[in-house]
């Protein structure tokens, strides 16, 4: 398992990622939730897991 964390470039929401090396995943893309940006681009070779850590700044939602 790898842990990392992340940030949405545009809202500044933060975020734990988790990769399941023993699993397989979905092919697919994982948006912020808070924003709708394109955090990454998803192969089905690992499950990978996000979890929501730090809140989106308001400013930066109410500006788009």
């Amino acid at each position: 398992m790898k842990k990392s964390d992340l940030t949405c470039s545009e809202c500044g929401a933060g975020f734990r990622r988790l990769e399941l090396t023993s699993e397989r995943g979905i092919q697919g893309n994982y948006h912020c939730p808070a924003c709708g940006t394109l955090i990454e681009e998803l192969g089905a070779a690992h499950l990978v897991l996000y979890r929501l850590t730090v809140q989106p700044s308001i400013k930066a939602i109410r500006n788009q």
